[in-house]
């Protein structure tokens, strides 16, 4: 199926009532959004997905923190940083 839709002035698309029927949308459905230049992808993502998906992503910061003897004090130091560049 193809459709045309078109960006709001508040920058908001809205999906068709075809596409939200066929694929059982609901309100407050969450979705992760992937991009490129020309490109825009919406993944639905059900709750227990993204918070497994997010323990998962920490894991691995953890992981990799420990690896490289990064401590809490040098996150802290590297967001004070950024912060003060903007």
């Amino acid at each position: 199926m193809l459709d045309v839709i078109t960006l709001s002035s508040k920058g908001q698309l809205v999906i068709p009532i075809s596409i939200r029927q066929e694929m059982g949308l609901e309100k407050e459905d969450k979705f992760v959004v992937v991009h490129d230049e020309n490109s825009i992808l919406l993944k639905r993502i059900k709750r227990e997905e993204a918070k497994r998906a997010m323990l998962k992503l920490m894991d691995k910061f953890s992981d990799e923190f420990r690896k490289n003897k990064i401590i809490k004090k040098d996150v802290e130091e590297a967001v004070k940083e950024a912060r003060a560049r903007k």
